[in-house]
């Protein structure tokens, strides 16, 4: 076969377009391999970064963009001596792993490199590669093993923040006013911005697409103890904490309720209804619940 066919049924094998005879061809040449398959030290560190998804057992993958990644790593390895490697590496499926909690549910994860992630309510994060990962949704205390080979990425939209080894803050929920960095310990670079030391916050206007450095607020990390803390939010931003982390849909009818601005601190284990009901009693307002929302009204 010539080496233009062989790319053409090796893309479509990776894509998952090959059709069944051809596919069954490279399925029982792999196969073959058994336990026979000898690589060097290089090859398996290669293989190794290829196979990157076997991290913590808590991990609940929710989409995984990848087609029978150890043959596809194998093929890549095993035909570098016929000039395809590039090829197949360039044409490669993008592979990542998104990390989900619920409305109220938090999660603890430990990734391969021991860096520990305590992950909020209502949050969705993706993994892109080792010590690489995205903040699609929701808010992240991260506390990073130290590497001074290899730096920790974390992209929260507009944001990028670069550590080698601290512990930090990201709040990052998409239908939340602003964006921040808190840092707890050690030293973060957030690109555009510089560098954040121990103690300060960057907090990012999404709307002005401005940032600013200010002393972090302490306050902002309670929620690893079971808290929510609502600081000076508008109506939208607390309908969707308190359905973040209470599973709960708030609604208003009155134009003065929905201009107000709320503040307050809960537990995250109180009910449902009774956290609404603290809630509306700060702010002077009270509370109708039915089967699917609460109406809260002058």
């Amino acid at each position: 076969m010539q080496a233009k066919n062989i790319k053409q049924l090796l893309r479509q094998y990776l894509l998952g377009k090959a059709p069944e005879k051809e596919s069954g061809v490279i399925d029982q040449w792999y196969d073959s391999f058994n336990e026979d398959l000898h690589l060097t030290k290089e090859q398996e560190e290669q293989l190794r970064q290829e196979m990157w998804q076997h991290i913590h057992p808590q991990i609940k993958v929710a989409k995984t963009f990848y087609l029978q990644a150890a043959k596809a790593a194998a093929v890549a390895l095993l035909l570098a001596g016929a000039g395809l490697t590039y090829f197949l590496v360039r044409e490669r499926p993008a592979i990542f792993t998104e990390i989900i909690t619920r409305s109220g549910e938090k999660k603890t994860v430990t990734l391969p490199d021991g860096t520990i992630l305590s992950i909020n309510a209502g949050s969705t994060i993706r993994i892109t590669a080792e010590r690489t990962l995205s903040i699609l949704d929701g808010e992240v205390f991260f506390d990073v093993k130290g590497d001074p080979r290899k730096a920790f990425i974390v992209e929260s939209g507009p944001l990028t923040t670069t550590v080698l080894g601290t512990s930090f803050n990201i709040t990052a929920y998409k239908a939340l006013h602003n964006l921040s960095v808190g840092v707890v310990s050690g030293k973060v670079s957030v690109k555009g911005y510089g560098i954040l030391a121990k103690n300060q916050a960057l907090v990012y206007d999404k709307q002005t697409g401005t940032g600013k450095i200010d002393s972090l607020d302490q306050h902002s990390l309670e929620w690893q103890q079971g808290k929510l803390l609502l600081n000076d939010v508008s109506f939208d931003e607390m309908v969707v904490m308190m359905q973040k982390n209470f599973g709960i849909t708030i609604t208003a009818n009155q134009e003065e309720v929905k201009a107000t601005r709320y503040t307050t601190e809960l537990s995250t284990v109180m009910e449902p209804v009774k956290a609404a009901e603290v809630l509306a009693a700060i702010h002077q307002l009270k509370i109708k619940a039915t089967t699917n929302q609460i109406l809260i009204y002058k």
